[in-house]
């Protein structure tokens, strides 16, 4: 009898371990999740903003992808947006430093730096997130939102993502293109043009200036290097833009055809060398910098376009 008693007690012990445990499990879910910083998922997330003092930076999400609207019309980098929301998104408060600070000063957040604020589906904006000093440690800041007065500290990381210039936003792509789409290639520089292209079954052919078969590795090549080269900085844009950064008479124009139609590049080569490269893809009205190493990259003449003889077997 007392072996009875003894083994529903062990089980009445268990029940009630599991229900605590589970309890505890629970609270601290509820309070890590209350300890977010923004109370969102990425999925209802339309909009960022990110004030730096006097600058406004915004990010709409547009479609599948997200688009820079403040200071510019651009298209966002959706990889550096998506690292920046999962970043604020993860960020939880670390430590509560005052519930009611009398100097916002000593933390720099009188005249906060930063303030991020996103808005949700359906038009919500929550509470905007200011963010001050570097905490002596490097590893937080401080920071508060903007509907309490409490200080608290984030983790520093919040900062890194948030505190970037515009372009640091914009997408990078030079020229966008599907190189296996490409049937028409014509390189024009320095007095001398070359064309190729490409027909079904034929593979790809030079037709100016002399008719030859073409190697396609080497057109695949120079396709691939214009579809992964990546924009250095935005120099200008406009109506003049091409005029005041010397396009009007490119090193090299490169033309591709595609079924949705022409696109061109236009290469420039800077006279300071620390500038690098200028670019412009038309249509379009935006000169960059690329690395200046592209130009230099380019099969230069027919000769390196030619398809390679296959070495002739040797007899036995």
């Amino acid at each position: 009898m007392r072996w009875r008693s003894l083994g529903l007690l062990v089980l009445v012990l268990a029940a009630l371990v599991v229900a605590y445990y589970a309890l505890e499990t629970k609270g601290t879910s509820s309070r890590s999740d209350a300890n977010r910083l923004f109370q969102a998922e990425e999925k209802d997330v339309e909009k960022i903003s990110i004030t730096r003092g006097e600058e406004l930076i915004v990010l709409k999400r547009e479609g599948d992808g997200w688009r820079l609207i403040e200071p510019v019309q651009a298209t966002a980098d959706g990889s550096e947006v998506a690292s920046l929301l999962r970043t604020l998104l993860e960020a939880r408060e670390e430590r509560r430093i005052e519930e009611a600070p009398t100097g916002l000063a000593d933390y720099g957040l009188d005249q906060p730096p930063l303030h991020l604020s996103m808005t949700l589906k359906g038009g919500t904006t929550l509470p905007t997130l200011l963010l001050g000093d570097v905490n002596p440690n490097g590893r937080s800041v401080y920071a508060k939102r903007s509907d309490q007065p409490a200080v608290f500290l984030a983790t520093v990381i919040v900062r890194v993502r948030a505190d970037r210039k515009p372009d640091d936003f914009r997408d990078k792509t030079l020229l966008a293109l599907e190189p296996n789409e490409v049937t028409q290639v014509e390189l024009a520089g320095k007095g001398q043009s070359i064309s190729l292209s490409h027909a079904e079954g034929k593979g790809w052919e030079i037709s100016k200036p002399i008719k030859a078969k073409a190697d396609a590795a080497v057109i695949g090549q120079l396709l691939w290097k214009i579809k992964d080269a990546r924009i250095t900085a935005f120099v200008g844009s406009g109506p003049d833009a091409k005029r005041r950064y010397g396009l009007e008479r490119p090193d090299l124009i490169v033309e591709l055809k595609d079924a949705g139609g022409v696109k061109r590049l236009l290469l420039k080569k800077a006279a300071d060398p620390k500038v690098g490269l200028y670019a412009m893809a038309e249509p379009g009205e935006r000169v960059v910098t690329i690395d200046p190493a592209f130009l230099d990259s380019l099969p230069n003449g027919p000769d390196a376009l030619k398809q390679r003889t296959p070495p002739a077997l040797s007899s036995p």
